[in-house]
């Protein structure tokens, strides 16, 4: 089984305003992040900030919308936030079991699904315990992990990034060229987003 993390609890600061539920194309931001996590996995768990109805509703009518109400499932976040690793284990609490996690963050919406597909099945036909996509030399996300490493990720202390679990398995993460130059546009500012209209 494919699990996907989606990380959508971040409070956009530099943004000025929730960046997940911005319009783009016919529906938001995070509506085009779940389509690259729902066609590429068997059940997709967003991760949103506490008490964030405005966020939980864009999930839920983008999940209709892409008629995936059943696979994809809100996870509400902790009362706390000492960063974005916390959101990741948030979600990989519900993914114990799978044979591979992809790891979306929520302002990254042009990724294709074909780049999730690649690093997916990159871990699923190996003995690698993760696979990052490369575009011109950048790497990015969704990262792939394979499930054997869920509970080494979460005993790893809140504070710890994927970064840090990366390095630590150098030896077994393999790089995934592909062509998607749309997993290098994040979001962090309206300039960005403008830029992201723009190439939608």
């Amino acid at each position: 089984m494919t699990a996907a993390v989606v990380l959508a609890a971040g409070h956009a600061d530099r943004m000025g305003s929730n960046k997940l539920v911005l319009p783009l194309g016919p529906g938001s931001v995070i509506g085009k992040v779940l389509e690259a996590a729902t066609v590429s996995s068997d059940a997709v768990y967003v991760v949103i900030g506490l008490h964030d109805q405005v966020t939980r509703t864009a999930v839920e009518e983008a999940a209709r919308t892409l008629g995936a109400t059943g696979k994809v499932q809100v996870v509400e976040g902790v009362p706390y936030d000492p960063g974005m690793f916390i959101s990741v284990q948030h979600g990989l609490h519900r993914c114990v079991g799978a044979d591979v996690v992809l790891i979306f963050p929520g302002d990254i919406p042009l990724v294709s699904a074909a780049t999730a597909a690649a690093v997916r099945d990159a871990v699923l036909r190996g003995s690698v315990d993760a696979a990052v996509p490369v575009h011109e030399g950048r790497r990015e996300h969704p990262i792939a992990v394979s499930g054997r490493c869920i509970p080494e990720l979460l005993g790893m202390s809140e504070h710890a990034n994927l970064r840090q679990f990366l390095e630590a398995h150098t030896a077994g993460t393999t790089l995934v060229p592909v062509n998607d130059a749309g997993m290098l546009l994040d979001m962090d500012t309206p300039e960005d987003y403008a830029r992201v209209r723009r190439e939608a």
